[in-house]
């Protein structure tokens, strides 16, 4: 008897059922390794107040690791959870492009089409085919960077009224001869999409998209009255580890270039949808999702050390949103949030990426405050000007020193600065690190701001 079941144990057919039990949890082994090293990553963020929203990563179909961390709402204490609901800014983007390329796909336009061919009234629009638009390489310039968009933002809008509110306004290049990042292309590129389908955006992608994908739990925020089941309240940095309410936005105003919001959930079921063609053709996919400069079609399409990674990211106020995808190693990373700060798209899914392809993070900056001396930090207040290389070219800056913190403002622009030293402070809104120079006496006389790898230094203006 014992004889005939060791023959039978070493039949193929058992012997191959053995080697899938023991590949298979092998393989579980592996994943569970990864996702202790995701969360022993996300903790520290997490714990000092820098993070925050929810995280999913798959790897080849299977999630590795699906998290949320902070509150949806800090004023009632509701926790965030995978399916909280987030604005994701310009990660809508992609959304807004794959209607276009589906029209296409239709017959009903080409991207080689120019704009006059749908809004004959439009300037330039004799010269601004849809594929500028959809490349950031029309010259029309940012909606955002107006004066008064700020203020214009808190109030409802037609697309007939955003796209009226840059129409008139100088092209900043010759269409196609740069490229310039610009949310007015895909505000545009919405009017364009209602007028060749006769639906509304909403509705459009809802019908073409979203359904399609199984995204239930995704839709356009088009009606600021209409309640969003378990949405997230949107947040700023605030001290050394809370937060503040982050300034109120209409939606309506980001129709077509960030209007949308989902879950962590959602968004990977779009990307198992952008493996297959349910929402485009594998021919259109090949043509338009390839690398390039700047953001095309919604995407960056980019190396990232060995790996191509199709990358998507927002941020309005309130929200920070990262899809990045690896297609040739079918790996996946979402990180969403309801705060403004950056450190969702940098370091956290760059660094997150890392881990599931077993190699070493960035090192996070010190996360933790250090107690400073409100008459030290009071030294450090006053005002600062940068150079021209700053990202707002030879901006001046104001520090104030309040409740352990200095707070940075550069026009419309606050962020706390957390002592990490007696030098060394932590910019919270993008994780950069502030360096002060001190003189005789140990007066400051300027700052370096260190960040993506290089040094802003600005010099103090004000009488010390």
């Amino acid at each position: 008897m014992t004889g005939k079941v060791l023959r039978i144990a070493t039949t193929p057919i058992v012997a191959c059922l053995l080697l899938f039990s023991c590949t298979a949890l092998g393989q579980k082994v592996i994943d569970s390794r990864v996702a202790s090293q995701l969360e022993a990553y996300l903790k520290p963020f997490a714990e000092t107040g820098n993070f925050t929203g929810a995280v999913l990563v798959a790897r080849k179909g299977r999630v590795l690791f699906r998290h949320a961390y902070g509150m949806t709402n800090y004023e009632l204490r509701v926790p965030n959870s995978p399916a909280t609901r987030f604005h994701i800014a310009s990660v809508s983007k992609p959304f807004t492009a794959m209607a276009i390329l589906q029209l296409e796909e239709q017959g009903r336009l080409s991207i080689s089409d120019l704009v006059s061919n749908f809004v004959p009234d439009f300037p330039n629009g004799d010269r601004i085919k849809l594929e500028h638009l959809l490349t950031h390489t029309s010259g029309i310039p940012n909606v955002n960077d107006l004066p008064d968009y700020d203020t214009f933002a808190r109030s409802p809008h037609t697309i007939e009224q955003l796209v009226a509110k840059f129409s008139g306004l100088p092209l900043d290049f010759q269409p196609g001869s740069n490229y310039h990042y610009s949310n007015s292309n895909y505000n545009l590129l919405a009017l364009i999409l209602e007028k060749v389908s006769g639906e509304s955006y909403g509705d459009y992608v809802r019908k073409h998209i979203l359904d399609p994908a199984g995204m239930q739990n995704t839709g356009h925020d088009g009606e600021a009255l209409r309640l969003i089941p378990l949405s997230a309240s949107g947040y700023e940095p605030s001290g050394i580890d809370s937060y503040e309410k982050a300034p109120y936005l209409d939606w309506t105003n980001k129709t077509g270039n960030g209007s949308l919001y989902s879950t962590v959930d959602d968004l990977y079921r779009f990307d198992r949808a952008l493996n297959s063609d349910a929402l485009l053709k594998m021919t259109t996919r090949q043509k338009y999702f390839v690398e390039g400069p700047g953001n095309r079609f919604g995407w960056f399409n980019r190396k990232r050390g060995a790996h191509r990674v199709m990358s998507s990211n927002g941020r309005s106020p309130g929200f920070t949103a990262q899809l990045d995808r690896f297609p040739d190693d079918d790996v996946t990373v979402i990180v969403i949030s309801n705060s403004y700060a950056t450190v969702s798209q940098d370091p956290i899914a760059a660094g997150l990426a890392a881990i599931v392809f077993a190699e070493q993070p960035d090192k996070p900056p010190v996360l933790r405050a250090l107690a400073i001396p409100q008459a030290t930090l009071a030294q450090y207040a006053g005002q600062y000007q940068y150079g021209p290389d700053y990202f707002v070219p030879n901006g001046k800056v104001t520090l104030t020193a309040d409740g352990g913190v200095l707070l940075l403002e550069l026009g419309n622009f606050r962020t706390p600065l957390v002592p990490i030293s007696a030098t060394e402070f932590l910019e919270r809104n993008f994780l950069g690190k502030v360096v002060f120079s001190l003189g005789p006496g140990g007066k400051p006389e300027g700052m370096t701001y260190r960040y993506g790898g290089k040094d802003y230094v600005a010099h103090r203006v004000d009488a010390k």
